[in-house]
Order: structure tokens, then C-alpha cells, then sequence
């Protein structure tokens, strides 16, 4: 395992679901106690996925299925999901990155990133963060977008013959569209139903074809999720956890030994495995500022956890000193295919792929009615502090004015004679007012100077 061998504390609780009907009606019943808990939920025997994605879902299929859909749909001149790289730009008003029109159409809204310097670890940069100049701008991201790779079958031909570099896809295969006229807020707090099922981002048919026996035969994505996904049970596991609907659908695949170092999720996520195996590390929340240091909201690793698993006990203790196993612990399980995971909102998870041919799905769910957990309140109060910091000052002065709130010294940076002076009156009230409504009266010292330690320069 990537990690030091004390951090995993056990095993994340184990469900079998593939019993008699007595016994998958009582471990069912304990799992959903379990996850009501705000806790992960390993479940095997899981029928979320059919024989024939399990039996299939291999990188040649995936190929000939992904890349004949793309084909198909930029024969019809049908518009495509941007790239991260393309919102970006629409959003700046870029001339080039703002378009996506004369942009090949193969991959959908997909990521391929390759890691280079051989330590085989994959980060999700956000790229919105990362601009030049910026306060956290890196300069040399530790993985990085491969922009050539246009097609699965490309993809996965560099996961077979690279020795040196690696790579890992991400794509959207399924996404909730917001009808026009309705609140967002509104619309993915609704219950899973038939009618917020999330929206297919590939064509149902396959290379153009009518819908014949040859084309029922041939490999199609969409028409395996549409056929081959228990969606009735997903809708009652996610109405008995008070859920709302699936927000989106994710594949990832992924090579041996590929990490994904310890990062959060702002959303509840549920995982099935399809192909492959992978190692899964979790760590409840209220870790996070007691020894997992993470990144701060505005930085391009947002919601990554600083700390380096892999790093020297010296080096740890010198950069990380609370990173140790009287303040931090998880659980671990690997998840074989046909098995899923639940993963609540604000956990961490340290994953690592471990065959050749790693295929999962990620669905990611809102909360819908669902009560927030306690143990991720103090990370989302520090979320909602820090952009509040960076919107009465900046970014480059988040360390300051939280650290400034922390030791009680605003009386020597507070001129409350100006206006600019009563801004951050109003500043401090409102953190004062966040952190003891959530976290108990007394607590801002303490929280601050946990919020500010080692994380915000």
C-alpha cells in the first residue's frame, strides 16, 4: 500500500448483498444504518451493475464502443460537451478557448492525464485556480493534461506501451441537465426518480446504425448503462438515505499502481467497480485539521490533503508535524467488480489502482434532504471563511486576517473610523457568529489557528 502502514486503523464496514433474500434484506438494512450514520459502506454482491458490463467493460471494448459514438455524432454535426480547458475560456471571453466548434469531437468532456515525473500519481488540478501571477500558481503541475490524446483506442495504447509515464482517463458519460426556468439548488435537491434521471452523454446507437440486430450486438456505452444498471435500486437506496438525484456519472480507468493521492469530495459519491481492482483508503473529516492539512480553497489542489503519504517519517514530521497515528486514522477495503462503495461528502479518499486494466464508476449525488454531517462542519465553516477572507481583501491576505481574528489583535488593524475599517468589523462579527453558531462558543481561537497552521501563506 501507498501509505504508512499505521494510518489504516481497519476496514471499512463490509456488506454482502448477494445472499438468500433473508440475508440481504437484514446486511441491506445494516448497511443503510450504517451510511445513515454518515459513515462509508463497502457492499459486495452489489446489483447495481449487469453481467454484461462486468464481462465487457475491458479497454478494447470501451474503444470500439467510445470512439464509434464520437464518430457518429460528429457525422451529424451534433454540439459537444467543452473541455475544462474550453470552459475556462468561454468564461474569460477567450477567442480560441472559448469556442469549441472546430474541435474534434472524439472524447466528450473527457480528461487523459499523464503523470510525469514516475512516481505514477494523478491530481485534478483546477485549472480556473491555476492562472499566472495568481497567489498559488504552480508552475509545473505534477500531472498534466495530454491534449493529443483525442480517442479512447489512443488512450489506451499509451497505457499498454508507456513504460516511463502513465496515464488515467476521466469522462462523463452521464450528466443532470437544470431545465431552464428552475433553481439549481432546487432541482438537484430533488428525490431520484425516472424523471431526474441525468442526461446521456453519448448516443444511444452506435456507428450510425439503425436499430438492428447487428447494432444491438455492437458495443455501445449508452445503451449498456440504460440496460444494465439497476436503476430501480439505485432510486431506493438513494430515497432510504434521503438523498437527491445522481448530479453526474463519471468513468475513470486507470493503470497498476496508479494513486490518486487523499483528496474530498463536496458531494456524497457512490463508487462500482467494473473491471480490475483498487485499493481504497477513507478518512473521516474531522482529521482534516488535526494532521491532514488541507489545501487551501483557492489553491489550484483544492481539496486535496497537503500531506504526501509516500514522504520520509523525517520529512513528514518536519512539514506535517500532526500527521501522526495518534491524530489520524482511516479505513481501507478493495473493491473487486460488481462490488460498490459508499462514500459520504467531506471524507477523504486515498485510492490506488492495482491491474492493468482499471475501469470504475464514479456517481455523484446531491444531498437532497439529507442532514449534513457533523463531522464535516468545521472544513465546510474554514471553506466558507476563507472566501470570505479573499473577498474582504484578497487571496494574498487570507493568512492574515483569519490569523489576525484568531489572536485577537483587530483593534491594531482595524481603523473603524473608515469604511473600509467597518468592512471588516462586519468581517469579524460574521466569523465570530459562524464558528461558535457551528462549532460551540469559545471555539475561534482554537478553529483559526488550526484553519491557518501550515495550510494559508
Amino acid at each position: 500500500p501507498r501509505r504508512p502502514e499505521w494510518l489504516a486503523g481497519g476496514e471499512v464496514a463490509c456488506f454482502r448483498l448477494d445472499g438468500t433474500s433473508e440475508s440481504r434484506a437484514r446486511e441491506g438494512e445494516r448497511a443503510h444504518a450504517e451510511a445513515r450514520q454518515g459513515r462509508p459502506v463497502h457492499l459486495t454482491g452489489c446489483p447495481l451493475l449487469g453481467k454484461r458490463v462486468l464481462s465487457r467493460w475491458t479497454f478494447a471494448y470501451l474503444s470500439a464502443a467510445i470512439d464509434a459514438t464520437s464518430r457518429t455524432d460528429g457525422d451529424k454535426g451534433e454540439e459537444k460537451e467543452p473541455t475544462r480547458k474550453e470552459e475556462a475560456g468561454a468564461e474569460m471571453g477567450a477567442g480560441e478557448g472559448g469556442s469549441h466548434a472546430k474541435r474534434r469531437a472524439p472524447l466528450l468532456s473527457t480528461d487523459v492525464t499523464c503523470s510525469m515525473d514516475g512516481r505514477n500519481r494523478f491530481f485534478d488540478l483546477e485549472v480556473g485556480k491555476n492562472v499566472y501571477g495568481s497567489h498559488y500558481h504552480i508552475r509545473e503541475p505534477e500531472s498534466i493534461p495530454l491534449e493529443d490524446v483525442e480517442t479512447f483506442s489512443e488512450f489506451a495504447s499509451c497505457a499498454v506501451k508507456w513504460r516511463e509515464k502513465h496515464v488515467q482517463l476521466n469522462k462523463v458519460l452521464m450528466k443532470r441537465r437544470v431545465p431552464s426556468g428552475t433553481r439549481v439548488k432546487d432541482h438537484l435537491a430533488a428525490a431520484m426518480t425516472p424523471e431526474t434521471m441525468p442526461d446521456f452523454c453519448l448516443s444511444k446507437t452506435s456507428s450510425g446504425a439503425a436499430e438492428t440486430e447487428r447494432s444491438e450486438k455492437s458495443p455501445c456505452v449508452a445503451r449498456d448503462l440504460m440496460n444494465e444498471v439497476d436503476w430501480p435500486w439505485l432510486f431506493s437506496f438513494l430515497r432510504n438515505q434521503d438523498l437527491g438525484s445522481v448530479r453526474d456519472v463519471h468513468l475513470h480507468c486507470g493503470t497498476a499502481n496508479s494513486l490518486h493521492p487523499c483528496r474530498y469530495e463536496l458531494c456524497d459519491t457512490l463508487i462500482t467497480q467494473v473491471r480490475g481492482r483498487t485499493r481504497f483508503l477513507l478518512i473521516s473529516p474531522e482529521h482534516a485539521f488535526t494532521g491532514l492539512y488541507p489545501y487551501p480553497v483557492h489553491h489550484p489542489y483544492d481539496r486535496y490533503s497537503m500531506v504526501d503519504f509516500e514522504a520520509d517519517e523525517d520529512e513528514i514530521a518536519n512539514l506535517w508535524p500532526e500527521f501522526n497515528a495518534e491524530n489520524v486514522s482511516g479505513r481501507e477495503c478493495i473493491l473487486e467488480p460488481g462490488q460498490a462503495l459508499f462514500v459520504p461528502e467531506y471524507f477523504f479518499v486515498h485510492a490506488q489502482d492495482l491491474d492493468a486494466e482499471t475501469v470504475r464508476l464514479n456517481l455523484r449525488v446531491s444531498r437532497g434532504r439529507r442532514l449534513r454531517s457533523e463531522a464535516a462542519i468545521p472544513l465546510e465553516v474554514s471553506r466558507l471563511l476563507e472566501e470570505r477572507a479573499a473577498a474582504l481583501a484578497s487571496v494574498r491576505e487570507v493568512h492574515h486576517w483569519l490569523s489576525v481574528v484568531a489572536h485577537g489583535e483587530e483593534s491594531d488593524w482595524i481603523d473603524t473610523a473608515t469604511v473600509a475599517g467597518h468592512r471588516r468589523i462586519k468581517f469579524v462579527e460574521g466569523v465570530y457568529e459562524e464558528v461558535e453558531s457551528n462549532l460551540g462558543k469559545g471555539a475561534v481561537p482554537a478553529f483559526l489557528q488550526r484553519v491557518v497552521d501550515r495550510r494559508l501563506m
